[in-house]
């Protein structure tokens, strides 16, 4: 093939990664690094089923990022292994369950236990009922012990009856020659309270608790990962030490830690630089914020988002907190700019700053003066002006 023009895509300079791959949430370490609490806990309360005998529920709670998911995997490898070792049957299975019904979670799980070239579970015309009943059907093939883990297990609708059935199916017969467990994972610690008392009785789980990280921890963590995803001396302990710090400051999540790590990459490459450093974190963190903080504001509606750029232009200005009559006036000025049509009322802007501070968008702050002013209620933004400030409220989301 004759070479007609330069081609961008063979001119690249040397990469500052390795492996970028080693950043990425599907990357399953060697070792699993500031967990040995958790573990441990994991392996005394999965000891019955190394052991033979019926095995316990577990819930496993935490918060983004803290290596629940991880762990659990890594868990249920050993568990594993050690029945292999000890002669007992073992069979898992793994689900994510984000925005799934019930039926569809136990449909998904039938049709992932049959053999290929085995017709599916219909998605239509049969009932939950119907499903579970296949389930327990596939199960009980397996004989032995069946683990179930459910990722995300607090966004399944109608969990309360799934679980009251799943947790109840050896005593009530249907599950004959298999013993079943479950694992549940979510970052809800309120999700035990959404469910009735007779499941909480059936469920009767075991809780294991992942803390977010400390800044140390998240070092550790971070310092492992690079070494498998840069190249030597391609990042200064200096920016690692950095980017743990800003992810335990807002939340001590490893995975925040990481994306910071490859966004830093990327832009030591994008810049010719042969090294990440301090810098480069920096302008990671900045970038990812502005994307994670456009993605929740691209959930709001688009009143709401012209409300709360009002808010931030006061904020910017240095005039909050703001009366809602005081937003109102700017809000208009902004409908105008993007040519929408401003709500008709000062209460209908209040009742939306309201919202915008439940969903933690803005502070929401209660005066009282007495007699000579009555008690009302005060705005200020939740977060950085600048970044609210940096997306139109017209931006296509």
């Amino acid at each position: 093939m004759t070479k007609s023009r330069d081609n961008p895509l063979m001119d690249f300079g040397d990469s500052v990664f390795t492996n970028r791959d080693a950043l990425s949430e599907s990357y399953e370490p060697d070792r699993l690094l500031e967990r040995d609490e958790e573990i441990n806990e994991y392996a005394a309360a999965l000891r019955p089923v190394v052991e033979g005998d019926t095995p316990d529920n577990i819930m496993v709670y935490g918060t983004t990022g803290a290596g629940k998911t991880a762990v659990t995997r890594y868990m249920a490898e050993m568990t594993d292994e050690a029945c292999e070792n000890n002669g007992n049957v073992l069979s898992i299975a793994e689900l994510n369950c984000n925005e799934m019904s019930a039926f569809k979670v136990v449909r998904t799980l039938v049709n992932m236990l049959r053999d290929d070239g085995e017709k599916n579970f219909p998605a239509r015309g049969l009932s939950t009922r119907d499903a579970l009943d296949a389930l327990y059907e596939e199960i009980d093939s397996h004989k032995g012990t069946f683990l179930l883990i459910l990722d995300e297990i607090d966004h399944i609708e109608n969990i309360d009856t799934l679980l009251y059935d799943l947790s109840r199916s050896q005593s009530t017969g249907r599950l004959e020659d298999t013993k079943v467990g479950i694992i549940g994972i979510s970052n809800d610690y309120t999700f035990r309270d959404v469910l009735s008392a007779k499941t909480k009785g059936s469920f009767a789980e075991i809780e294991i608790d992942f803390k977010p990280y400390t800044a140390d921890e998240l070092e550790s963590i971070l310092s492992d990962r690079a070494t498998v995803a840069f190249a030597d001396g391609a990042i200064s302990t200096e920016a690692i030490r950095l980017c743990a710090a800003l992810s335990a400051q807002d939340s001590g999540n490893a995975r925040q830690g990481l994306d910071i790590l490859r966004a830093a990459g990327k832009t030591a490459d994008d810049q010719n630089d042969d090294a990440v450093t301090v810098e480069h974190i920096r302008e990671a963190q900045g970038k990812i914020e502005r994307g994670n903080l456009k993605k929740r504001i691209g959930n709001l509606t688009v009143q709401q988002r012209h409300i709360l750029h009002a808010l931030a232009l006061l904020e910017a200005d240095e005039k909050t907190p703001a009366r809602t009559k005081e937003i109102y006036s700017l809000y208009e000025q902004v409908c105008d700019q993007s040519s929408l049509d401003p709500l008709s009322t000062v209460r209908s802007v209040r009742d939306h700053l309201d919202e915008l501070s439940m969903q933690g968008f803005a502070d929401q702050i209660t005066r009282n003066e007495g007699r000579s002013g009555g008690k009302y209620h005060v705005y200020e933004c939740s977060m950085r002006s600048d970044l609210v400030l940096s997306t139109g409220p017209r931006d296509s989301y």
